[in-house]
This record gives structure tokens, sequence and C-alpha cells, in this order.
């Protein structure tokens, strides 16, 4: 199916998201980045041509996920992880899930899950300015599925 000719209507922009984090809404994230790949080699043999001959099925990575927000909604979301976790303490030790929507009428419904999530780190830096104070956290993550497709081969089972 290819992509719809728009004459009138909104197509998905910052408001159309919902972003949850282990099904509880959370809506003061002012950034989301996330990426992943499947990195491939190409394996050489003889011949004048020296074109690559095959390539390997691939190693599949998840680049580091980033939130950006006010630093109640980075509170909020620390609270939250530390009152999951088994000692009730620590936000760096529960594993969650991110789910992202995209809807926007006579758009197609998207969704983006980030699996198997912990979290890394958080940066900040204060200076003097009209700004609200943000952070910015780092989580790692195991997979990425948009709307339940993967990049990496399931066939096998996947984690």
């Amino acid at each position: 199916m290819a992509d719809q000719i728009r004459i009138n209507g909104n197509i998905v922009s910052w408001g159309s998201i919902t972003l949850r984090v282990d099904d509880e809404i959370f809506t003061g994230f002012t950034s989301l980045s996330y990426s992943d790949k499947r990195e491939r080699t190409k394996q050489y043999g003889m011949g004048k041509h020296h074109a690559p001959r095959a390539r390997t099925r691939g190693k599949y990575t998840v680049e580091p996920v980033k939130l950006k927000g006010p630093k109640s909604t980075m509170h909020a979301l620390r609270t939250k992880l530390a009152s999951l976790s088994p000692d009730g303490n620590s936000y760096g030790d529960y594993e969650f899930h991110i789910n992202t929507q995209y809807i926007e009428d006579f758009e197609p419904e998207m969704y983006v899950d980030i699996e198997r999530c912990v979290y890394v780190g958080t940066s900040s830096s204060e200076e003097e300015n009209p700004d609200p104070l943000q952070e910015e956290i780092e989580i790692d993550a195991m997979a990425i599925r948009r709307n339940g497709m993967t990049q990496f081969d399931g066939s096998g089972g996947a984690p």
C-alpha cells in the first residue's frame, strides 16, 4: 500500500503521540529518540570483479533510547520504576516497556514498542534563562517493534 495523497487534514505530529511506560501514560516528555539497525558484513572472494559474493544475516542492535522532559516528569518516571523494583528503591533495576502510539484522523494507526528497557543514566544542565529546567535520560532497550514488525529475523525465536 502506497502512502496517501492528502488534500486536507493533519499528518502525524508531536500532538499525535501517546507514550506509555508499562501501560501508564506520561505526557510531560518534550523529546523522544530511538533507533535500531541490523549490521551486515559482506563476504568477498576471488575474481576480477572483486564484488561481494554474499552477506551475513547480521547483528541486530538498538541504540540508546533518549527521553527529555521537565524535572517533574523525570522524577515521576524514576519514582514509578523504583516502586516496581525488588527493593522498592532502585529505578535502575526494573525492566520496563515503552509503547508509543501515533494517532491522527485519516492516518493509519502507527505504534512503536520499545521492549525490555532499563534505565541507564540521567543528564541535566541548569542555567539562567526563562526555559523550564529539564533532564534527559538514557535507556537501554533490547528490541524495537513497529506495528508488530521487526527488523531482525524472528523465525528462530524472538528476544
